[in-house]
Formats: C-alpha cells, sequence, structure tokens
C-alpha cells in the first residue's frame, strides 16, 4: 500500500506591447462598474449562474469598461457558462477574449474548471491553425512534461496517482526557470486525447512523446516511469530533443520513505541543466506548497478522476487533501474551480471539515 511505502516525513519587447501594459495599468473601472462586477461575482459564488450570467454579460456590453476588468468578466462568463453546460457560449466567450490580445492570455488550470480549460485549447487551435503553445516571447525554449508510467507489480493500483504526481511536481519545479516555457498538465492531457497518441493510457514511449512534443511547439519532451518495491521507489526519466529525436538525458533517482520530494528536485535539476536552463536551486527547495505526502496523494487522485471527467469523486479528493493540509492552495483551487459544476448539475456539494 502507498499508505506503507510513504510512512515518515510526510529579447526584445515590442511597442505595441508596451502600450497595452501602460494602458492596462492606467485603466480603472467606475464605482458603478466595480459594484456591478462584485454582485455578479458573488452571484458566480452562490451559483446562481444566471444572475451571474445576466450581470457579466451588462458589463461586457459596456463600451467604457477598462480592458483589464472585461478579461475578468469574459473568464468569470466563461466559467458560468461552462457550469450550466452552454458550451457554445462559453466559446463564443473565450474567442472574445483572446481578442484582448496583446498582452497574452494565459487561463490557469489551477483555477479554471477543466471542461473551460479544454475550450480554451480548441479556441486557440481554431484561432492559430495549430497546436503549437503561445508564447509572449517567441524565443522562449519550451519543455513538456508527460505523466510517468507506474510499472510497479505489486500492489499497483495503489500508486497509480503518483503517474499524475510525479509530472505535476517536476513541472512546478520547472516553473521557477525564467528562462523556460513549461506546458501545463491540463493541454497535454487535452493534446492526447484530441490525436489518440497513447496506444495505452497508462504508458508513454520515446515516439509518442516527440510527436506530442512537434504538435506542441516544444523544444524537448520529458517522459517515464517508476516502479515502487517495498520501501523503495525508482523514478526513471528521459528527456528527448524533439527536433532531431536525440535523447539528452537519461536519470534514475531512487526515493527512500519521505524522500520523494527531495528525489524529484534532485531530477528536475537534471533536467533543467541539461537544456541548460536558468533554474536556482537554493529557491527549487521552497517551491512545495506541501511537505504532507497524504495531502499530494489525495490531490493527485483527483487529478486522475478529473481526467476522466469524474467532478464529484474528485472534488471529495481536493477536499480530502484540503484536510490533510488546510495550507494547500493548489488544492483548495481546484476544489473551488469543481464546486460550481457540481451545484449546477444539482449535486449535494460536500463541505470541507476544515
Amino acid at each position: 500500500m502507498w499508505m506503507q511505502f510513504f510512512t515518515g516525513r510526510s529579447g526584445t519587447v515590442s511597442l505595441a506591447l508596451v502600450v497595452s501594459v501602460a494602458l492596462l495599468a492606467s485603466a480603472r473601472p467606475s464605482a458603478a462598474q466595480s459594484a456591478s462586477f462584485e454582485a455578479a461575482a458573488e452571484a458566480y459564488r452562490q451559483a446562481d449562474f444566471d444572475r451571474a450570467i445576466e450581470t457579466f454579460s451588462a458589463l461586457a456590453s459596456d463600451s467604457s469598461l477598462d480592458r483589464s476588468t472585461r478579461r475578468e468578466v469574459y473568464q468569470y462568463l466563461g466559467r458560468a457558462y461552462v457550469a450550466k453546460d452552454m458550451v457554445d457560449k462559453a466559446r463564443g466567450v473565450v474567442a472574445d477574449l483572446l481578442q484582448l490580445e496583446p498582452p497574452l492570455v494565459e487561463l490557469d488550470p489551477d483555477i479554471e474548471p477543466r471542461p473551460l480549460m479544454k475550450i480554451y485549447y480548441d479556441v486557440r487551435k481554431n484561432l492559430s491553425g495549430g497546436y503549437a503553445v503561445e508564447r509572449a516571447d517567441p524565443g522562449m525554449r519550451t519543455v513538456a512534461i508527460m505523466d510517468f508510467t507506474n510499472n510497479s507489480v505489486t500492489d499497483k493500483e495503489d500508486y497509480d496517482p503518483l503517474q499524475q504526481g510525479l509530472a505535476t511536481v517536476m513541472i512546478h519545479n520547472l516553473n521557477g526557470a525564467t528562462d523556460l516555457k513549461v506546458v501545463e498538465r491540463e493541454r497535454m492531457q487535452w493534446l492526447l486525447e484530441e490525436h489518440d497518441l497513447q496506444r495505452r493510457q497508462d504508458l508513454v514511449d520515446q515516439q509518442t512523446a516527440v510527436r506530442a512534443g512537434r504538435l506542441l511547439g516544444a523544444h524537448a519532451v520529458v517522459f517515464g516511469g517508476f516502479i515502487v518495491n517495498r520501501r523503495e521507489m525508482w523514478i526513471n526519466a528521459r528527456l528527448v530533443d524533439v527536433e532531431t529525436g536525440e535523447i539528452l538525458l537519461t536519470e534514475q533517482v531512487r526515493s527512500r520513505p519521505g524522500d520523494l520530494f527531495d528525489a524529484m528536485e534532485k531530477l528536475t535539476l537534471q533536467v533543467a541543466q541539461s537544456i541548460n536552463a536558468d533554474l536556482d536551486e537554493a529557491e527549487l527547495g521552497t517551491r512545495n506548497e506541501t511537505k504532507s505526502l497524504d495531502a499530494q496523494m489525495s490531490y493527485w487522485e483527483g487529478l486522475g478522476l478529473l481526467d476522466r471527467g469524474e467532478y464529484r469523486e474528485a472534488y471529495e479528493k481536493f477536499l480530502e487533501s484540503i484536510e490533510f493540509d488546510p495550507n494547500f492552495t493548489r488544492a483548495r483551487l481546484k476544489a473551488d474551480s469543481v464546486a460550481p459544476i457540481l451545484a449546477d448539475a444539482g449535486q449535494p456539494v460536500p463541505e470541507s471539515k476544515i
């Protein structure tokens, strides 16, 4: 059982972009607009989506609304339409949101409902004509991390959440590199589903990694696997150059009870060094939001359930994660992103005990 294993320590900036940023900084909503926005946001939080849509739509039609607030209005509208399962409306709002660029519009998968993220990726693809990841700096290098394959023999299902978990930890760690764009896991999962790239859901090979990387416009892709054997874990990772198919790094780390985060930090540093990414080793150790492995495991289980569209079960796992560690921010954000979907579906929304 996983509980047995984890016993222990739980260039150049364009003038247009400069002008756009300056305008965003100087514009402010009026008092009436701010009041309407707060009322609509509160309606959304209370799962009164019809009222939220009505008020946010009125704000969106106000030509005097500043661009920064308009962005927030469109994001809330997208969330509300998704909660009401009004996919076409949500798609139209996302298209309107992207028309506000520059600066670049990037939705945060830790905050947004999973269905809205899929719509966002799809609208992006239709507007650009491809799957390549958008970058504020076109010269920035991009790396993608695929879910790790569970090669354990005994109690294999108990360790399945680590498939999403190890990838999520490395993504979170590499996001600290200032000269690197890291592809969010949700985009990678959407792409794999879109192209049916994985012959088996739990298996990633080099050919799949290279093809996915090319579609995303990534420079490199990380893929690998792990084996849990009693009280020790072997984590293997490969880094492949997407353009040439060359393996840039083959690395194995071993994790003993309670040392998983340290092992992933070591592996992340090896990946960063192999692609000459600027990653601060001292800062890396402070990036984990929780040291509770119980909280992390529940969170990772929730991610797997989201991948399968099991929203209620995912929500309960995120609440469980928060109960293990009330300060685990990402688990709380994920729970908040799922709750409105459950509320409009008429499902009772469990409350955290915290």
